[in-house]
C-alpha cells in the first residue's frame, strides 16, 4: 500500500478541518483581527516592528468603525478547543456600476490569515468558502483580493484570476520636527 501515508495524512487533515467552525467576528474580536493583520504582514516580510505597530494603531479605530457599521465584515475559524485558527474579512465600499456589473458595491477580501500551527489543514479554504458564499448571497458579482505568494494556489483553486491592476505609490515625506 504505497498510498497509505497520503491517505492517512488526508484523513488527518479532513478530521482537523472538520473540527473547525467559522463564525462571524464581533466588535470584541477586534484585537485578534488586528493581530492577524499584523502577523500577515510580518510573515510576508513587510514592515519593521515599528511600522507594523504603527499600522495596527492607525487601523484600530478604522476597523472598529467598520465592524460597527458593517462596512468591514470578518469571519474567524475556531477549532474544537475554542482557539482561533485563522480568519478573513471583506471591505465593502460604494462603487459605480459599469456595463458588465450593475452592482454599486465592491468587495475586497482582506486579512486572510491562518495561525502557523493550523496551516496546511484547509482553514483558509474554509474561511474563503464562507466569505465567497456571503458575497454571492449579498448579490455581489465578484470580489477582489491581493494574494501573498503563499496564497496564490488557494485563490487560483477557488477560481480567482490575475487582473490588469496597476498601482502608483506616492513617496512619503520624511517625518521630522515640525516647523
Amino acid at each position: 500500500m504505497a498510498h497509505a501515508p497520503n491517505d492517512q495524512r488526508r484523513t488527518t487533515n479532513d478530521r482537523m478541518t472538520a473540527e473547525i467552525t467559522i463564525r462571524e467576528a464581533e466588535q470584541d474580536d477586534l484585537e485578534i483581527i488586528l493581530h492577524h493583520r499584523r502577523s500577515m504582514f510580518r510573515d510576508m516580510g513587510e514592515g519593521t516592528v515599528e511600522e507594523l505597530d504603527r499600522m495596527v494603531e492607525v487601523a484600530r479605530p478604522w476597523m472598529s468603525k467598520g465592524l460597527a457599521d458593517g462596512s468591514y465584515r470578518h469571519w474567524l475559524a475556531i477549532d474544537g478547543a475554542g482557539r482561533v485558527a485563522g480568519g478573513g474579512g471583506v471591505l465593502l465600499s460604494p462603487w459605480p456600476a459599469n456595463p458588465h456589473d450593475p452592482c454599486t458595491e465592491r468587495a475586497v477580501i482582506l486579512n486572510v490569515y491562518t495561525e502557523p500551527e493550523f496551516r496546511r489543514r484547509g482553514v483558509a479554504h474554509q474561511v474563503m468558502q464562507v466569505i465567497l458564499a456571503w458575497a454571492r448571497a449579498r448579490g455581489l458579482n465578484g470580489v477582489n483580493l491581493h494574494a501573498s505568494s503563499e496564497g496564490h494556489d488557494l485563490y487560483e483553486a477557488l477560481g480567482f484570476a490575475h487582473t490588469n491592476e496597476m498601482r502608483l505609490r506616492f513617496e512619503q515625506p520624511e517625518s521630522g520636527p515640525e516647523s
